[in-house]
């Protein structure tokens, strides 16, 4: 394993999972590192808690694989509390820019994986359009106003992670959506420890449970899971598109031809990028 790689595929889903709006399970399906992620989470069970009962350390570093997680996990981290504040200013000062490189991304990523899938049947059809269906849906969420409670936290932090490891679906977006995104992000600035535990805590419940529904889909419905995720990733356009006016902001502002060159130069980046990595990979985005 090239532990520098790994790290740095890390960190690109650890900025991908502050934005709003884009899956860190979209960057891991699109660096190569989708199932292995996948089958190393799901190996945290009772059998690795017999191992370590034994004291077969090594056994249980294999079983988990651990040099890959290790790197991996540095990269999100170092990601999240590095350039956790630089994206948000980012995200102030260039918005459609941001938005239309993740939108170029997202878009080249689906169809990357359209031409995975060796035989199309009308039930990859129904599952591709139940994936559409699904994303649009959740683009229709409102924020809620709430205030955090321990509770309300980690619950947040369950169903969130359940977010971020499904390419498409934005982690981050649903906790805007549940109205606890400003109060994640102010403890990841502000390094409020206890706040970041209970959260912490709800994300590894969320995805220890969760993760095991997706290494049984992998495995038996490889093809229907992957065509639901591709209508996901489509449709999740939805959410980042940046270019509607809100009505009741009044008229739309005027958008220069410089602003837009940035947008479509943004778009093309992103697009390029996925290519990129693909080549550089040299194999399927989905492939371990």
């Amino acid at each position: 394993m090239n532990w520098l790689s790994t790290f740095f595929k890390g960190m690109a889903m650890g900025a991908a999972d502050v934005v709003p709006g884009v899956s860190g399970g979209t960057v891991a399906l699109i660096t190569g590192i989708y199932a292995t992620l996948i089958n190393s989470i799901r190996a945290f069970d009772l059998e690795l808690l017999r191992l370590l009962l034994k004291g077969q350390v090594r056994a249980c570093w294999l079983r988990v694989n651990g040099n890959f997680l290790i790197a991996l996990v540095a990269g999100i981290g170092c990601s999240l509390f590095s350039l956790a504040k630089l994206i948000s200013l980012a995200l102030e000062q260039y918005p459609t820019q941001i938005y239309a490189f993740f939108i170029g991304l997202i878009l080249a990523s689906a169809v990357v994986l359209l031409r995975d899938i060796q035989q199309w049947r009308s039930a990859l059809v129904v599952s591709l359009l139940a994936g559409v269906l699904v994303m649009l849906g959740i683009s229709e969420l409102r924020p809620v106003e709430i205030t955090p409670s321990p509770l309300i936290l980690f619950g947040a932090g369950a169903i969130a992670i359940c977010a971020m490891i499904l390419p498409g679906i934005s982690g981050s977006f649903l906790l805007l959506m549940m109205g606890v995104y400003p109060f994640v992000l102010e403890a990841v600035h502000q390094l409020q420890w206890l706040t970041l535990a209970i959260f912490a805590g709800g994300c590894a419940v969320g995805l220890l449970l969760f993760v095991r529904l997706l290494s049984w889909l992998l495995e038996r419905y490889r093809d229907l899971l992957m065509s639901f995720l591709i209508g996901v990733l489509f449709a999740s356009v939805k959410v980042l598109w940046p270019w509607t006016a809100d009505p009741s902001a009044g008229p739309p502002a005027v958008v220069f031809p410089a602003e837009l060159a940035m947008d479509f130069a943004s778009f093309t980046v992103g697009m390029l990028l996925v290519i990129g990595v693909n080549f550089w990979a040299g194999r399927k985005p989905q492939e371990a």
